[in-house]
């Protein structure tokens, strides 16, 4: 078995605590009917009692009830190997905020395991092929730690769900690597030695690290600038040398391209641009519509939840390890009796031996069928909520602000989603320039774009019904509920980003504040209607 692992102490710790839990069947899931079906299967796998379903319309539950206080936990239990995840503080508060979860090996046996298994099994993993993993840089309190004679591991969610795979399904060989260094010398260099790779679990920002020539030749001359201290990075880098770096961008991108054909790519695709989904067509030498791209939805508190687990990656199957119920507008019901196709997604689930009730995941999500294994789309919006962390805002917008962040807005009858791809596509076509911001001015709202000297409202207002979402801001507009201004500098903007990553390296913030909002709402702290 070949492994490159930057941390292999560590994957041991997990090879030993859950390297032996059985893989499930989870292929059987496909073959639930009806509603019934589901509801009976999804019941007695997620352990919980039955009664739970009468608590649905009456209870819900703030993941930070279940949060534990590492340094106390470790003090009062006795096993000698402790695992915890933790959350990547979206939010942006302080790293104080973030949550922490004891990662038992009943938890992981119940929900956690078959879950993950079934996204990496469905994408191809085999004990005789590779897996390519890339997990987040990890946080100041992240590791392994000794403390009182136990074996202390403390992880984001990410890493611990794929190490969680490579102890149970046994590859053949694999690479785990932190996202930033996917462009090093070393790490390539290591990635062109597999064979057989049949998954590259990773985001898509970085695989579009490899696809987009421009980014990989500035990886590789960063790289340059930085000593090697295997013996395939010194060939590596020889190489390029020899070649130059941009022939052997161009070099490397291609033998890339090679290695990873038959792969699956596994990541969230909700906030991919056509621009990006074209960049990585490319480089896989992909048709559009045949993409092999395992789309999925995992978080912190609820676990493996969804996945495509057919072709199209645009329709993701509820798994049966939990009880959803979606949330609308105040009404509760489970997702497979649901008459809403959108809403705030909660969960029931067991954790730890107790049952938790409606789990508030923060997220929004579209029920597409409920017909057996409920089907939901392939887009993860984010709930609006509000911004814990300090911005820089223009003194025009006043005082005593509420500033909310996500990608998903209930505005009333202005519903925006997924604002990333809208502001995206004004930038390709009229240079806006920064985050756009939607605020109440005289008890209209009022769409506040940076977008320089050069375009006129008007041409805005003509390019919106083209732009994704742009639709729901132009009828908008044609009700007169809302307006658009130009300014040529944002109203509201992110501290330097030399400034956040100071700040999250020193563990005074947590990772989730580098976060880049495309649409910031703004609110008087007083108006009456605030968007959550």
């Amino acid at each position: 078995m070949t492994y490159y692992d930057f941390d292999p102490e560590i994957q041991q710790v997990f090879s030993s605590q859950f390297g032996d839990i059985p893989l499930s069947d989870w292929e059987s899931w496909l073959s639930l009917s009806d509603r019934e079906e589901y509801e009976d299967s999804a019941i007695k796998q997620s352990g919980l009692p039955e009664e739970s379903l009468s608590q649905i319309e009456t209870e819900k539950t703030d993941p930070r009830s279940f949060s534990v206080n590492v340094d106390t936990f470790i003090t009062s239990h006795e096993d000698s190997v402790l695992v915890f995840c933790h959350t990547s503080g979206t939010s942006g508060g302080s790293i104080k905020d973030l949550k922490w979860f004891y990662m038992s090996r009943e938890l992981v046996s119940l929900l956690w395991a078959p879950g993950m298994q079934a996204i990496f099994q469905k994408s191809g993993l085999s004990p005789q092929s590779a897996a390519v993993v890339f997990v987040p840089s990890r946080g100041s309190d992240d590791g392994l730690f000794h403390t009182s004679g136990k074996k202390v591991v403390k992880l984001y969610s990410a890493e611990v769900s794929q190490r969680l795979v490579l102890s149970i399904m046994h590859p053949g060989s694999y690479l785990i690597h932190e996202y930033k260094d996917s462009r090093t010398i070393e790490v390539l260099a290591e990635l062109l030695t597999l064979d057989r790779i049949s998954v590259v679990s990773a985001p898509f920002l970085t695989v579009l690290g490899w696809a987009d020539p421009e980014r990989l030749r500035w990886g590789l001359e960063k790289s340059l600038r930085e000593p090697v201290t295997t013996v395939e990075g010194e060939q590596l880098r020889q190489r390029i040398e020899a070649l130059g770096v941009e022939a052997a961008t161009l070099k490397l991108r291609e033998e890339l391209s090679q290695v990873l054909s038959d792969a699956t790519l596994i990541f969230s695709a909700t906030a991919i641009t056509e621009k990006e989904w074209e960049v990585i067509r490319q480089f896989l030498s992909w048709e559009r519509g045949e993409e092999k791209v395992t789309n999925l939805y995992v978080g912190s508190e609820v676990g493996p939840f969804a996945a495509n687990l057919e072709r199209d990656w645009k329709r993701m199957h509820v798994f049966p390890l939990t009880i959803p119920v979606i949330e609308y507008r105040g009404v509760r019901e489970l997702i497979s009796q649901t008459d809403h196709t959108e809403g705030r997604l909660l969960v029931s689930r067991m954790h730890n031996g107790k049952p938790v009730i409606n789990v508030d995941t923060g997220d929004v999500i579209h029920v597409q069928d409920q017909d057996g294994l409920p089907v939901i789309g392939g887009e993860i919006l984010r709930d609006s909520f509000e911004l814990k962390r300090d911005v820089i805002v223009s003194p025009e917008m006043g005082e005593d602000l509420n500033i909310f962040v996500g990608s998903y807005f209930d505005l009333g009858e202005m519903k925006i989603r997924n604002p990333r791809l809208l502001v995206e596509c004004l930038s390709q076509r009229v240079g806006v320039k920064g985050a756009v911001v939607i605020r109440v001015v005289d008890n209209r709202w009022e769409m506040v774009v940076p977008a320089g000297k050069k375009p006129c409202s008007q041409e805005i207002e003509r390019l919106l019904p083209l732009c994704p979402g742009g639709d729901v801001i132009d009828e908008a507009l044609s009700r007169r509920d809302l307006r658009i201004r130009l300014v040529e500098e944002p109203m509201v903007s992110e501290m330097p980003r030399s400034t956040l990553l100071t700040k999250v390296r020193n563990g005074e913030l947590p990772k989730g504040a580098l976060t880049k909002w495309p649409l910031y709402v703004v609110m008087p702290s007083d108006f009456p209607h605030q968007p959550i």
